[in-house]
């Protein structure tokens, strides 16, 4: 499926599941639907059940719900007419559903079969005065667990330490055979640029060295039968063939100088040096770790969807505290930008994209939350205000010209966001890096 097919799709879905949570709890509420609507006009085919229009419409961008009196108390079936609490309910209930919706898409993806790439996650530096450091964490050491959660990969230890922000963890690593328990203290919002918020570097180390060709320029450099690649310069060594290359590279790139190796070798972390002169690194045969193939039981894929949820939760509140302390930078996205993306993780399979969409969904219920105008939030607001005034309500009228420029304003953002879209696309930057 190509990008902008994927992202129209995964765009459809997530906004027809909004409309159905609004519409559902409308009808439960005896609020009277003029319309429920798939797709936008022109009409294509409907069908009137009681007093709701069924539409299907030729326009696949979502839905929509035509609800009588969403300002005006004056008909009895309104919206309008409604208690504060039922509002609230039928505003809310869009947001909810695409909060409910990633537990079913993370399901699928937890009970999907899929490789998992499993690496020894090896720590390469540790900054001096850093929370790691303080630990007790070592270069060579090899992370096993973090908080009782396994470690595969620098995704796993990335995504642990994320979550972890301005908090501690206990760290499970594997020290030269032994099994070694710490605690990392405070892992930093804010920390010293060029360091992360433990003060480590890491890598993936899935390669390794069977043999080694006397006289050949691998043994020169010092490479021996059984030494696990960590980097070849700063390049990852995840592959039969990245030792090779990132050397030729370092090579091309700094003929005079000697390309540094760095492996595992016994459980000590080694550096090693490949001398300038020696053309390339070649005359060693490795052996790659295999990927692992995994999926769930339905009774484990399920509590693992509310955790992962719990989990973006999470790192959503430690990037707004980023924010706060001036250690990330704010980089919108519009619906263009979305889209490449959506084309970027489409390419990697199946079981991404539905994460992605995943992700989306729950973007979706957090912006629509937001005390914006025209949006679910900006009318929960109105309704909360109304509520703290004791029962006064704003007057239809000004509520109408409240919501128009709300609406004003966030189109425009979304066109200016969407120039800036196209001119990252124009120089040629991709939205996921790399």
């Amino acid at each position: 499926m190509s990008g902008i097919l994927s992202f129209f799709v995964i765009l459809f879905v997530l906004v027809v599941v909004h409309e159905l949570g609004h519409f559902a709890v409308a009808k439960l509420a005896k609020v009277k639907v003029l319309e429920f609507g798939v797709g936008f006009p022109p009409r294509v085919l409907s069908v009137r059940r009681g007093d709701t229009l069924y539409s299907l419409n030729l326009v696949p961008l979502g839905g929509f719900v035509r609800m009588v009196g969403e300002e005006d108390p004056t008909d009895p079936a309104s919206l309008a007419r409604r208690s504060a609490a039922v509002r609230l309910a039928v505003l809310a209930a869009g947001s909810a559903m695409n909060a409910l919706l990633p537990i079913l898409l993370f399901t699928i993806v937890f009970t999907l079969p899929q490789d998992i790439q499993v690496t020894d996650v090896t720590i390469v530096e540790v900054a001096d005065g850093s929370p790691a450091q303080q630990a007790g964490v070592q270069p060579g050491d090899i992370v096993r667990q973090v908080d009782g959660r396994r470690i595969d990969n620098s995704r796993d230890l990335g995504g642990a330490v994320q979550r972890r922000i301005n908090a501690d963890m206990v760290w499970v690593v594997e020290r030269r055979g032994r099994t070694v328990q710490l605690r990392v203290m405070d892992a930093r919002v804010a920390p010293p640029e060029g360091q992360g918020a433990t003060g480590v570097t890491f890598a993936n180390a899935r390669v390794t060295v069977t043999s080694v060709a006397p006289g050949s320029t691998a043994e020169s450099a010092g490479l021996l039968p059984g030494d696990l690649f960590v980097r070849v310069g700063d390049r990852q060594v995840l592959d039969e063939g990245d030792a090779v290359s990132a050397a030729s590279v370092l090579l091309e790139s700094a003929p005079d100088e000697p390309v540094p190796i760095e492996v595992l070798r016994d459980g000590e972390f080694v550096r090693l040096m490949l001398a300038s002169e020696s053309g390339q690194l070649a005359g060693f045969t490795v052996d790659v770790r295999p990927a692992e193939r995994r999926s769930d039981p339905i009774w484990r894929a399920v509590p693992m969807s509310f955790r992962q949820i719990w989990d973006i939760l999470v790192m959503f509140r430690n990037e707004i505290s980023r924010l706060t302390a001036g250690s990330s930078s704010l980089d919108i996205t519009g619906p263009i930008g979305i889209a490449q993306i959506t084309g970027e993780v489409a390419s990697a399979g199946l079981s991404p994209l539905i994460m992605w969409t995943a992700l989306l969904s729950i973007n979706l219920a957090i912006v629509n939350l937001l005390p914006i105008p025209a949006l679910d939030g900006g009318r929960i607001t109105l309704v909360l205000l109304e509520l703290a005034r004791g029962g006064r309500r704003l007057a239809p009228e000004k509520e109408r010209i409240v919501h128009l420029v709300g609406f004003a304003i966030l189109i425009t953002a979304v066109i200016a966001v969407s120039i800036n879209d196209i001119q990252r696309l124009i120089a040629g930057d991709r939205f996921l890096g790399g």
